[in-house]
């Protein structure tokens, strides 16, 4: 029924809107849209976590690798040296001078000229030696015309003694003449003999086999000879034998042997490596800026000729081998422990500790155990009275969860650079701590601080 306005006009009836009952199909629909709300809300739950969790991972990843510096465990083969410094030369040299003054009228030899003993190889002006034989030779047969007369004389005054016609007076010197005649004429006889000697050292011979390495003077110098004997010449004996004076110094000389094997290069073939064998260690020190060094001989064999006297050798003394051992480097034995390695070693510690009978918990506080490793020969092992051996080191590493690990190793020889060592717990291509860097916090206070229990 319409109702009229109050102002008179019509009412326009309103639509009647029928809801029918929802069906099968809108049942279905709703459905599908709970579902695929549900899943939208797991998916965006899910990437919040997932993204913190790959933030946590890739941060404590970053984290640790800013910490420590890692190197690799190598295997292979590793040697011990001791090196030094030393000059070749050969094993027998001899120096030619001359006993005699003279000028040089002849050389018979020069540099690197095979010789054999015996062979003239020089020549002094003999002028003024023969003018000396001469004069001794006149000498002589002077006094031994002085001899004569002398003895002539005696026999006289003998004989006149006997008649009574000489005094005793008479006699006596008559005998003493004679005997300063004889007297003379020995001395007149050391006189020409000595100079014919110098004669004979105006000829200079080589006294053995061997090659001329150096010689010192040309045709007409003149070499003095009044106070030392000048050198002329050097022979060397053998080449192919020659030998190295290396020094070492005492702190080294204790591992050096006879019959120890050596190694050598020279500047001549910086890429070739020599042989040679120790064959002395001499007892007399030499000091050299308070520094004491010994000398040792090294016999090297030199067939192929091509090393020379004065060569200066750059020496490797093998004193260790190790074939096809585990290698780390040095840096990773010399490190120096920080906070929370020291925290790890304490509660190993107490583990340890705990599993002995000995009261359970943490170790003092500050304090880092010499024992903690349980290193054979510790007190653990009732051997040194608590002191680590000298050869028990630790090597710290990262496990497959990020956390520190320390292994127990026993070290080998080194070569300064790398040393052998023998664990259980490491293996070749395993990553080891090199190097930790400290915090600021460390830094200011100087690093990690503990005292040996």
């Amino acid at each position: 029924m319409e109702k009229p306005f109050p102002s008179g006009g019509r009412r326009i009836p309103l639509r009647q809107k029928s809801i029918a009952p929802a069906g099968a199909g809108n049942q279905e629909a709703m459905v599908k849209m709970r579902q695929f709300r549900k899943k939208w809300l797991i998916a965006a739950t899910a990437v919040p976590v997932l993204a913190v969790a790959a933030w946590f991972l890739f941060h404590k990843g970053e984290k640790a690798a800013d910490r420590y510096v890692m190197t690799q465990i190598e295997r292979g083969d590793l040697e011990a040296v001791v090196s030094s410094t030393g000059t070749l030369d050969a094993v027998t040299t001899v120096e030619v001078g001359t006993q005699v003054s003279g000028r040089i009228a002849k050389l018979y030899a020069d540099f690197n000229q095979a010789v054999k003993k015996g062979d003239l190889i020089a020549m002094l002006d003999t002028s003024s030696l023969q003018m000396a034989v001469s004069e001794a030779e006149s000498s002589y047969v002077k006094a031994k015309a002085q001899l004569k007369q002398a003895k002539q004389d005696l026999d006289r005054i003998q004989y006149l003694f006997k008649e009574n016609i000489k005094t005793q007076n008479d006699l006596e010197q008559a005998q003493v003449s004679h005997e300063l005649a004889v007297a003379t004429l020995k001395s007149a006889q050391s006189s020409l003999e000595r100079t014919r000697i110098n004669l004979g050292y105006a000829s200079i011979y080589a006294p053995i086999d061997g090659i001329i390495t150096s010689r010192a003077v040309e045709v007409g110098q003149t070499v003095a000879a009044s106070f030392s004997s000048p050198t002329l010449f050097k022979i060397a004996n053998d080449l192919k034998k020659m030998q190295i004076l290396a020094q070492v110094d005492e702190g080294d000389i204790g591992q050096i042997k006879g019959g120890q094997e050596v190694r050598f290069t020279v500047q001549a073939f910086p890429e070739r490596k020599f042989g040679g064998t120790v064959s002395q260690v001499r007892l007399e020190p030499t000091t050299v800026n308070n520094v004491v060094n010994y000398t040792v001989v090294i016999r090297v064999a030199n067939d192929e000729g091509l090393l020379m006297p004065g060569m200066t050798a750059t020496i490797d003394f093998i004193v260790g081998q190790a074939k096809d051992v585990l290698l780390v480097a040095n840096a990773a034995l010399r490190l120096k422990p920080s906070e929370d390695m020291i925290a790890v070693l304490r509660k190993q510690f107490a583990e340890r500790m705990g599993q002995r009978g000995g009261a359970p918990g943490a170790a003092p506080a500050g304090a880092m155990p010499a024992a903690a490793g349980g290193f054979p020969g510790s007190s653990r092992n009732g051997g040194n009275g608590g002191q680590r051996p000298k050869d028990a080191a630790l090597v710290w590493y990262l496990d497959g969860s990020g956390a520190l690990k320390a292994a127990r190793v026993r070290t080998g020889i080194s070569d300064g650079q790398q040393t052998e060592v023998r664990s259980e717990e490491l293996k070749e291509g395993m990553e080891v701590i090199k190097i930790v860097n400290l915090t600021p916090e460390e830094q200011a206070a100087g690093g990690p601080r503990f005292r040996i229990l």
